[in-house]
């Protein structure tokens, strides 16, 4: 890959990622902004539900344009999912249709990402009951072995923490919570791990909202079109994860 293309496209990637397609990030309210200055506890955390969980791996560095693109889809994703989850327990023909359409619609942004990454999974509580246990890992049970968060690919394979980076050492300025996720079964065509970096975007009493950068470890073997491992590719990814009760 180019370091030069890379250079280049980071100014215009890295906002992306983190404001999703230019958009401000939402007001998190003084009290918010005041604790995630001092590193949220990760106590809040334990015991939550895994609502969501978005990673996308690129195979390349793409044309301003083109991330724009990549990147509007995720933000109708993203929306999408979560007015899906506003109509759970509604049973009228109004919201059943409003669901329908909904879920066509993701179908189809899907498929159109999945046509533009190397790597994607996109996980919802509606697989089955994963949690972040006391352990601070995320578990699922009972053990589902077609979930891709347990049992497939990848797994998260230690503590999840709050980091607090040093904003002049660091290329992260604000804290985040870091996620290690890791594939080790040659057999499957691939082994790869992604560090997540996701910053909260909007904690409410009932939900956390989540967005970042998925950062393939160095080393990372995914597979490619035709099951081949593939050792390039973009260096950042994209990354979202809700939880909620």
């Amino acid at each position: 890959m180019n370091h030069t293309n890379i250079l280049i496209a980071l100014p215009i990637l890295l906002p992306l990622l983190l404001s999703a397609c230019g958009r401000a990030p939402l007001d998190l309210g003084p009290e918010i902004r005041s604790e995630t200055q001092t590193a949220l506890s990760t106590e809040r955390l334990k015991g939550l539900r895994v609502k969501e969980l978005f990673v996308v791996v690129f195979p390349k560095n793409y044309t301003p344009l083109e991330w724009k693109a990549i990147f509007d889809d995720t933000r109708i994703l993203s929306q999408n999912k979560r007015r899906l989850r506003a109509l759970e327990g509604l049973a009228d023909d109004a919201s059943q249709d409003e669901r329908a359409e909904l879920i066509g619609r993701n179908a189809e942004i899907l498929t159109l990402l999945g046509s533009k990454s190397l790597f994607m999974m996109s996980w919802s509580a509606a697989d089955e009951n994963c949690r972040i246990r006391d352990t601070l890992k995320i578990t699922c049970r009972p053990s589902n072995p077609d979930n891709p968060l347990n049992g497939g690919l990848p797994k998260h394979t230690s503590p999840l923490e709050w980091v607090r980076p040093d904003p002049i050492l660091s290329d992260v300025k604000t804290p985040y919570v870091s996620i290690r996720l890791e594939q080790k079964d040659a057999e499957k065509g691939a082994l790869y791990g992604l560090d997540l970096r996701l910053k909260p975007e909007s904690l409410g009493e009932s939900e956390l909202w989540f967005k970042g950068e998925a950062i393939p470890v160095k080393g990372s073997l995914f597979s490619g079109a035709e099951g081949s491992p593939v050792s390039e590719y973009f260096p950042y990814g994209y990354a979202e994860m809700t939880l909620g009760e």
